[in-house]
């Protein structure tokens, strides 16, 4: 393998290693605990009802820990990501997605919070992703960032109780408080 991973560098590695690759080098992502699951779950139950067919254009494609390619040298596995439906008529079925999403979202974990909030924060606003949200499962809340300028800003942070409409999925509300387990903390 040359100096900078790509894609030809991990297609062939069996799937339970597949690394994401930013500035081209790979990072192992690390297997998820099951609470951690949960609220990819429940957060993709709830950010889901964007993507009904009724919606139409307006509607978006949510996909859970889907494989993107932002750049030859840039393959990421976000939690979950969503893409409008008037930028992106069909889904398509290939692996790696070539195309940009218009929203991602990172579960923290202790393992991987300080990754998700600058190496792959700084990833996704260079690849020009509007919105990125960061769920946080000890402080049980959820940050929305907007991209502005090429660099994140804060539009809120909601914590468990709130049942705010969070951009950019307009016309329902997520009951941030129903992402996590009873009492539980952490992934």
């Amino acid at each position: 393998m040359g100096d900078l991973w790509t894609w030809e560098d991990i297609v062939h590695l069996p799937e339970t290693e597949q690394p994401e690759i930013i500035g081209g080098r790979p990072f192992a992502r690390a297997t998820p605990r099951g609470s951690h699951g949960r609220i990819v779950a429940q957060l993709a139950r709830q950010v889901g009802r964007a993507d009904d067919a009724g919606l139409g254009a307006d509607g978006w494609w949510i996909s859970i820990d889907p494989c993107v390619r932002l750049s030859p040298h840039a393959i990421v596995g976000p939690d979950l990501a969503g893409w409008r439906k008037a930028n992106l008529p069909e889904l398509p079925d290939d692996w790696p997605l070539d195309v940009r999403p218009d929203w991602v979202c990172e579960v923290l974990s202790p393992g991987t919070a300080h990754y998700d909030r600058s190496t792959k924060a700084q990833l996704y606003a260079s690849a020009g992703i509007p919105w990125y949200w960061l769920v946080d499962p000890s402080e049980r809340y959820v940050e929305v960032l907007e991209l502005d300028a090429g660099k994140w800003r804060i539009h809120g942070c909601c914590a468990e109780g709130e049942v705010p409409v969070l951009p950019p999925f307009g016309g329902f509300a997520v009951e941030v408080g129903q992402l996590f387990l009873p009492g539980k903390t952490g992934t």
